[in-house]
């Protein structure tokens, strides 16, 4: 769609909003509208609408990926979703999955091969606050799995893995607001985006090891070197936090010097044949460093 620039004296430019979109969102006359600009583009949005959004899945074919795709289209910013499926076993990963992953949203209606979810939470506030708490959380796992492994302490691991649940409530929020609605105090949404989908993907790899060590470790102990190569990932990840709220040139420097650090300390431990709890801790902290790395240059792009 391309619209044509009037000039208004030598000053003023103007150009007319589509009539379609002024409709739909009730643009009336002598209405703010909220502007802002990004590079060559200029965003405009209504101030006080809401679009309100419907969206129908059928489920029925999708096996393992069906509840990953209601997540997704949570994420997206769906308002309402009508949800087919052939097996009336999905309804109950639906009641599962809704409760334990997707804020503010329920079940208002269902019948044998469909239900209808609503967001009855409306939209997010406090996206800044909720950011900074899902930071310090992903932080705090990490603690806890290294003050549990220097204690010996593996039956907490459990407990350590179940923040990952709070992990993934948090970040889906902060993906919903993005894609619903944009308004964030971030000049570029994108690298957001990007470093919001690490915090939950190093949630996971916490999980994971928390749950192996709680089940396995203690027929194989790791050896001190090995959980002192997870305690230089868990400092890696603080240093990123830290550097995130405030610029700091020797903890991003540092931040590179400690992945090649991890990585190589990571070869050097593999030569030393190590046993099976030995090598997750490896592949851990060489995952989480890498991970933790990758979304440096999107906040570079964020800050600089």
């Amino acid at each position: 769609m391309k619209r044509r620039v009037i000039q208004i004296a030598n000053s003023t430019q103007l150009i007319s909003l589509p009539r379609a979109w002024a409709k739909r969102n009730n643009i009336q006359k002598g209405q703010e509208l909220d502007i802002q600009e990004d590079g060559s583009r200029v965003v405009i949005q209504s101030s006080d609408s809401h679009i309100f959004e419907r969206h129908d899945i059928d489920i029925s074919k999708l096996d393992g990926m069906a509840i990953r795709s209601i997540r997704a289209l949570y994420k997206r910013g769906i308002d309402e979703l009508k949800v087919t499926f052939s097996r009336p076993e999905l309804l109950k990963l639906i009641q599962e999955s809704i409760s334990k992953d997707v804020v503010g949203f329920e079940i208002l209606e269902q019948g044998q091969s469909y239900c209808v979810i609503r967001n009855v939470a409306g939209n997010t506030e406090g996206f800044d606050h909720v950011l900074r708490r899902t930071f310090l959380l992903l932080v705090s796992m990490a603690d806890e799995f290294i003050a549990s492994l220097k204690k010996g302490d593996y039956s907490h691991l459990k407990n350590v893995a179940f923040l990952e649940q709070t992990n993934n409530r948090f970040t889906m929020v902060l993906r919903r607001h993005i894609n619903k609605n944009g308004k964030v105090d971030y000049d570029k949404l994108g690298p957001l985006y990007y470093i919001i989908e690490s915090i939950e993907n190093i949630g996971d790899e916490y999980k994971y090891i928390c749950l192996y060590l709680h089940n396995n470790a203690k027929r194989n102990l790791p050896k001190r070197e090995y959980a002192e190569l997870a305690q230089k990932t868990a400092g890696m990840l603080r240093d990123f936090y830290e550097v995130f709220y405030k610029f700091d040139e020797e903890k991003l420097v540092r931040l590179k010097n400690s992945r090649n650090a991890i990585v190589n300390s990571s070869f050097s431990l593999m030569k030393k044949q190590p046993n099976a709890s030995e090598t997750m801790l490896i592949h851990h902290s060489i995952t989480v460093a890498q991970k933790v790395f990758n979304m440096v240059g999107p906040y570079l792009v964020l800050t600089l």
